[in-house]
């Protein structure tokens, strides 16, 4: 750059040197011939530009280089008549066209090439150049053109004035784009504009010669070869020094409000030369007026609809930045931040109107597994769409927010305990009810385990307590997954086997897990707790029978860990032998029970378990009320289960098979009383589905 700026001003040393020499010996030839050169440059250099940049600057150069041909073709043009046709050109001619068109063409480039977004910023900018371009344009006829014309001014007088019009509109547009917008004017645009400034002033001097027609105009090419030495630097800026199409800069205030105090200096300037002579303010001067203040009122428009844009856009970012603070931004639910937030608020708003207020803390039961086995976006993905399960399932009303990792929080207001309750239930169904689809025909079943707490009316905590009553609903989280996972367990009640028997032993409910998960992918001992504590509830039986339907059902196939597991996996049919060995299962748990657990009295309900109602059960041959209770339920319940799971024997059923079965078991295997509670709570949905852990 340094190089060809030396090179540039060298040139521009050099023609002059040639201007005076062709002043002491009269000869155009030494001028005009070299006076072709910068501008060829300028157009080789153009062209070269337009190949090796990109983007927008590209088609801006593009364009340039179609301005600059256009200018050398002018060129060409007047060389033809001066020295081929030797009777030079006519006061109006076809170069005339190919200037001015090249003017046209630089119009689009800096409106591309250096533009603002936004169509309403290039509007403006093309607006504050004409208001400019009329404005100066119309004191300079009036001042300096319009006395030095004859009394009717010839056609080539308007055309040598619509040059210096062109200069102005183009160095004003360059300014009003570069300033209104928020991108830095790139260095190749500042020497093009400085080259049409250079121009337009010596277009408008073109143009004074012309109107006077007794001066020598031969110094003026010395602007227009400064122009075409600007225009070569501009593309050598461009092809050596690339920047950055977009460079953002800081919004400062509306510069090009400049074109508005030259307009109206401008319309003021207008009057008073129109008043020299003494004279009324002409129609023509009227109308120039008039198109002043029209522009200068469409100007303003643009810029309220501007602002209007911009703060439409600002609010919408404002809001997008409020949304995005209280929102988790890969699950669409909110965050923990808003959670804690509206807990307190709907806190203070329970302990104004007394009502109850409910949390549901819920986390997914052996997350871990799909990140280690699919990877973080199929867990992502997972995490997403268990979200959407839980908003499909609470009310509009409620919030939903990720709490943590896999650990998501429902807060309920207005809601009670036992609605909480069945809200959960609803929500551990629609998570294990249907396989999540993480992409390329893959999928994965989960279950969850849920904590309820509620404060307030029949709450076991004030509302006044809404860190107490997270507190709550996290220690009931804790119990549900410490108990087997895939469970609801509430705060302050009895809601699963290990809260309903403190007493049960920890091992032998781990040796439980393990024996379910190696026979089945689908949970077994904790469904049949679950159910059994649901049928004795409905029953209406008493506390101590609840505890232990509950444990029974939770540790009733423990015995299954002595049978040989050639047996278990076998399908049917077993030989006699087999068979004998699966039969003792019943009496092994009952072992298990007495000699590791401590447990009679849950030793002979989970030895009875297999007993049929009619007496042709196994191991004692018991019948009708000689069986335990708690075993007549858990015959029920465990023969459920196993009907919904795929077993080695025989394929799942379908619920109203399942419902079938026990309606024909009813009196012969089933107690008839314990059936129907049971199938009493199916049909109001209580029962739900066997859950699973994730499959890999």
């Amino acid at each position: 750059m340094r190089w060809a700026a030396v090179v540039g001003a060298g040139w521009l040393v050099v023609f002059l040197i040639l201007l005076v020499i062709a002043q002491v010996h009269p000869s155009t030839a030494i001028v005009d011939l070299p006076y072709l050169v910068p501008i060829v440059v300028a157009v080789g250099l153009a062209v070269y530009a337009a190949v090796v940049t990109t983007g927008r600057t590209r088609i801006a150069w593009a364009l340039l280089a179609t301005s600059n041909t256009l200018w050398l073709v002018g060129e060409l043009i007047w060389v033809y008549y001066t020295y081929v046709a030797q009777r030079g050109p006519p006061d109006v001619s076809s170069a005339d066209f190919f200037y001015l068109s090249s003017y046209v063409f630089a119009i689009p480039a800096i409106l591309i090439g250096i533009g603002s977004t936004g169509h309403l910023r290039h509007i403006r900018g093309l607006l504050d150049a004409g208001l400019l371009a009329l404005g100066l344009g119309t004191i300079g006829w009036q001042s300096a053109i319009a006395p030095s014309l004859p009394h009717a001014p010839r056609l080539a007088d308007f055309v040598a004035f619509a040059y210096p019009l062109f200069g102005v509109a183009i160095v004003t547009l360059l300014a009003a784009v570069g300033l209104a917008g928020r991108h830095r004017v790139p260095a190749w645009a500042v020497l093009i504009g400085a080259g049409f400034a250079v121009a337009g002033v010596t277009d408008a001097v073109y143009a004074y010669t012309v109107a006077a027609q007794n001066i020598d105009g031969n110094w003026i090419n010395i602007g227009w070869q400064i122009e075409a030495v600007l225009f070569a630097l501009g593309a050598i800026a461009a092809i050596r020094r690339p920047e950055p199409e977009v460079r953002e800069r800081p919004r400062s205030r509306d510069l090009t409000a400049v074109p508005l105090v030259i307009a109206a200096v401008a319309a003021t300037g207008v009057i008073l030369a129109d008043r020299l002579d003494d004279g009324p303010v002409t129609g023509g001067m009227l109308a120039i007026l008039l198109a002043l203040f029209a522009g200068l009122l469409a100007r303003q428009l643009l810029i309220i609809r501007d602002r209007t844009r911009l703060a439409t856009q600002l609010r919408a970012a404002l809001r997008e930045q409020e949304r995005l603070a209280i929102t988790d931004g890969l699950t669409g639910v909110y965050n923990r931040r808003f959670f804690q937030e509206m807990l307190r608020i709907e806190a203070e708003r329970a302990d104004r109107s007394d009502t109850p207020l409910s949390v549901l803390l819920l986390d997914l039961d052996e997350f871990k597994k799909v990140n280690d086995g699919y990877g973080h976006p199929a867990g992502d993905v997972v995490l997403a769409r268990i979200a959407e399960r839980i908003r499909g399932t609470v009310r509009a009303s409620d919030v939903v927010a990720r709490y943590g990792g896999e650990e998501f929080g429902c807060l309920l207001p207005g809601v009670g305990e036992e609605v909480a309750i069945e809200i959960a239930e609803q929500i551990r169904q629609s998570i294990g009810r249907t396989e999540v689809a993480i992409g390329q025909g893959r999928s994965v079943r989960l279950s969850v385990s849920l904590g309820v707490a509620t404060a307030g009316t029949r709450g076991a905590r004030p509302v006044t307590d809404p860190d107490g009553l997270v507190h709550d609903a996290d220690a009931a989280l804790y119990r549900a997954k410490a108990n087997g996972r895939n469970r609801v367990v509430a705060a302050g009640m009895l809601t699963d086997p290990v809260d309903a028997d403190p007493d049960l032993p920890i091992g032998l409910v781990w040796l439980a897990d393990r024996i379910d998960a190696a026979l089945s992918p689908q949970e077994h001992s904790t469904a049949v707790s679950r159910w059994s504590l649901l049928i004795a509830e409905r029953l209406g039986l008493d506390m101590a029978v609840l505890r232990r339907a509950a444990a029974a059902g939770r540790l009733h196939d423990i015995g299954k860990v002595m049978v040989a597991d050639s047996v278990l996996r076998k399908a049917l049919p077993l030989t006699p032998a087999e068979w004998d060995d699966l039969r003792r299962h019943p009496v092994e748990s009952a072992r298990l029970l007495t000699d590791l657990g401590q447990r009679p009295d849950l030793a002979a309900v989970v030895a009875a378990h297999h007993e049929r109602f009619d007496g042709t059960g196994y191991p004692l041959g018991l019948s009708g009320e000689e069986i335990p209770i708690e075993a007549r339920i858990v015959a029920v319940t465990d023969a459920w289960a196993a009907m919904l799971a795929d077993r080695p024997y025989a394929p799942a059923l379908a619920a109203l098979e399942a419902r079938a079965e026990v309606e024909r078991g009813r009196g012969t295997q089933f107690d008839p009383v314990v059936a129907d509670a049971f199938l009493d709570l199916v049909g109001e949905g209580l029962v739900g589905d066997l859950a699973a852990p994730v499959r890999l």
